[in-house]
């Protein structure tokens, strides 16, 4: 948190020496080289520095290339952040090739639908990530509000 602050504020210097710290100690402890690409991703996400997040998300995704964790983040990142949806729907549906029942995956494909204002398409496939993740995994918000969001433009469509 240092260092997204670091990051966050400018402060260069301060960031880089965070980074080394944090990335010796990943090797230290036999991280690959794409989870630190990946790591440096997200605290490049969370300070705002998206180009460079980018950057890393696609170098974790290009140091292995069949894991469909990876294409499923960049293909988050794209999506949610509106830099390129069609790109992101692109990897997320080779992600779901691999993996057809992921929760998450399918949740990434929702938003995706949704962010294009296929909005009756995304609640589908929302509803259907939602129902598995209530049976597999721990409740997220962000996925809760993502479904919502879209059986509300699905409402205003019929209202229209």
């Amino acid at each position: 948190m240092q260092t997204v602050l670091a990051l966050s504020e400018g402060k260069t210097k301060a960031a880089n020496v965070s980074i080394e710290k944090y990335i010796s100690i990943l090797k230290e402890s036999s991280a690959s080289e794409a989870i630190i690409a990946a790591s440096l991703a997200a605290m490049y996400k969370q300070a705002g520095i998206l180009d460079t997040a980018e950057d890393y998300y696609r170098q974790a995704l290009t140091l292995e290339p069949e894991k469909p964790d990876r294409m499923n983040t960049l293909a988050y990142f794209f999506i949610d952040k509106g830099a390129n949806i069609n790109e992101g729907l692109g990897i997320v549906e080779k992600a779901l090739k691999l993996n057809p029942d992921n929760y998450n995956y399918l949740h990434t494909l929702g938003w995706g639908l949704y962010k294009q204002g296929k909005y009756q398409e995304a609640q589908d496939i929302l509803q259907q990530s939602w129902d598995s993740r209530r049976e597999k995994a721990i409740y997220n918000h962000e996925a809760y509000l993502h479904l919502e969001a879209a059986k509300k433009a699905v409402a205003g469509q019929k209202n229209n």
